[in-house]
């Protein structure tokens, strides 16, 4: 019997310190965190994105340009 206890108290022990690991203002912090990473990394990404566009937008312009120029016309 002593031996079905102190697995028991074990057991419950490993079942509280696992329970309190889990604290939901901390996991909250982490999502508001992890969140706040995802925004600022998205808005990075549309920054590249629109600089790229100009840049093939304004490229092709200046071969047109170009090759009007070439031409005369």
């Amino acid at each position: 019997m002593k031996i079905q206890h102190a697995v028991i108290i074990a057991l419950t022990t490993v079942a509280t310190a696992s329970n309190a690991a889990i604290d939901a203002a901390a996991v909250t912090s982490i999502q508001t965190s992890i969140l706040a990473d995802v925004a600022t990394a998205a808005a990075a990404g549309f920054a590249v994105m629109a600089v790229v566009l100009a840049t093939s937008i304004g490229m092709s312009l200046l071969g047109r340009f170009v090759s009007k120029g070439a031409s005369g016309g």
